[in-house]
């Protein structure tokens, strides 16, 4: 929502007074020839040159502050955020749970950054936050927030419950998902739109995969959970495989109960059992298993995927790039690490600051636009700027792979080549898409 006033803002209204300030305490300038003699004349005539350049610039710098700064509008951007509650198997140990306000802590940490630079610019952002498995529900407070002027929503929903919330919203509303990673939204499922800030289970893939292909390891044992989210990466996994020619010497589906605090020793290596391989791919998307893996296979063997060697969109470990002031302030304000869940927010929200700065307007058919133009390059502690695939809203960006005390490398990697953007080489590209939403 956009408001303009019709007068100078606070800030054109201070300069405006100090500019008449300058002018009410010139003193008269009045020529001197009739009290004094040629070169007291000269002199003075100089020294009133000198006079008159210093104030008038004092004047024109106030005038052009003034101007510079009533210039804004007064931009009021409200941001509205959708999750349904976490829930964590009692079964996953209490330091690999899912933060109570994963996403959402991203997402108020962006509004401050944003306010910090907005005030002076005439812009205020504010957001507002609903939590329910209720879909229904969030539909309700939805349409309640659209009423009251809100037009970005930043969500956490999966395909079915994403889908109904973009159907019952008008089209004006704009949508971040910073959470559904699933390739449908971005391959078939082509929602109007709609950005995603979270990355893909395919762009994951594609991070480790290239990886694999520049340490030249293309043989892999494959093991994988059962729940939605771990046969979704587990596709993705499979593709991705394919297309790098690498192979699975042997995959097995992880489906068992047993606690393995006690007893991974002695029950994984017997499970890893099988004809040499080059790494462990696991997929254990729920923290149910995949942490016991890593040095307890029946090979001396690395672990990529879920655990292991990860890759993501963002960890604690990310100190590069001007990246640990990030880091130091998100910590500082909620007492734990940033997860991928809340950068994904928390670029979401730049993407949005970084728009109305530059245009100063606050509205969708302004700001849209401007996000998927060629014009919109966003920095983003990622070592490259970044911006929105046109067909299917996907952030391009730079996928860290990291295990639990370091950053190892950054995809894409040399030698991956693409005839449009490099970053495209990570997940689902135009030719593999149906989608063409911008």
């Amino acid at each position: 929502m956009v408001q303009k006033r019709g007068y100078p803002s606070f800030f054109g209204r201070i300069f405006l007074k100090v500019s008449f300030l300058f002018l009410a305490n010139m003193p008269p300038l009045l020529t001197v020839k009739n009290v004094c003699g040629h070169g007291a004349v000269l002199a003075m005539d100089k020294a009133t040159r000198q006079f008159k350049t210093k104030h008038y610039t004092r004047i024109l710098l106030a005038l052009v502050g003034w101007l510079t700064f009533s210039s804004y509008a007064s931009v009021q951007v409200d941001i509205g955020v959708l999750r349904v509650p976490v829930e964590t198997s009692t079964a996953v140990p209490e330091y690999l749970a899912e933060p109570e306000n994963n996403g959402e802590a991203g997402v108020e940490l962006a509004v401050s950054d944003a306010n910090g630079t907005g005030k002076f610019l005439g812009q205020n952002y504010t957001f507002r936050a609903e939590t329910n498995d209720d879909i229904t529900a969030l539909n309700t407070t939805a349409k309640a927030w659209y009423d009251e002027g809100v037009r970005y929503f930043l969500v956490d929903l999966d395909t079915p419950f994403l889908q109904v919330l973009r159907k019952a919203l008008p089209d004006d509303a704009l949508l971040f998902n910073i959470g559904n990673q699933d390739d449908a939204l971005r391959r078939s499922v082509c929602l109007p739109n709609i950005l995603h800030t979270a990355l893909s289970y395919t762009m994951r893939a594609d991070a480790l995969g290239q990886w694999m292909r520049a340490r030249r390891l293309n043989d892999v044992f494959l093991v994988s959970g059962t729940t939605a989210e771990d046969n979704a990466f587990l596709t993705a996994t499979k593709q991705t495989l394919k297309k790098f020619n690498q192979k699975i010497i042997e995959e097995k589906v992880w489906n068992f109960d047993t606690d393995l605090r006690r007893t991974a020793s002695a029950e994984l290596p017997l499970f890893t059992q099988a004809r040499d391989y080059d790494l462990v791919w696991v997929i254990d998307e729920s923290n149910l298993f995949g942490q016991h893996l890593p040095y307890n296979t029946w090979l001396p063997r690395p672990v990529v995927g879920t655990h292991g060697l990860r890759a993501d969109g963002w960890h604690y470990v990310i100190e590069q790039w001007g990246s640990i002031q990030l880091q130091n302030r998100f910590t500082k304000q909620f007492d734990r690490p940033m997860t991928a869940k809340d950068y994904a927010g928390w670029v979401a929200v730049r993407s949005i600051n970084e728009a109305v700065t530059v245009l100063n307007k606050g509205d969708i058919e302004t700001v849209l636009p401007f996000i998927m133009s060629e014009k919109f390059q966003l920095a983003a502690y990622k070592g490259r700027k970044l911006t929105y695939r046109p067909w299917n809203g996907q952030l391009r960006q730079t996928v860290p792979l990291f295990d639990s005390q370091a950053l190892v490398a950054s995809a894409p990697f040399e030698g991956f080549l693409h005839p449009r953007n490099e970053l495209d080489s990570l997940g689902i590209d135009e030719a593999q898409s149906q989608c063409r939403q911008f």
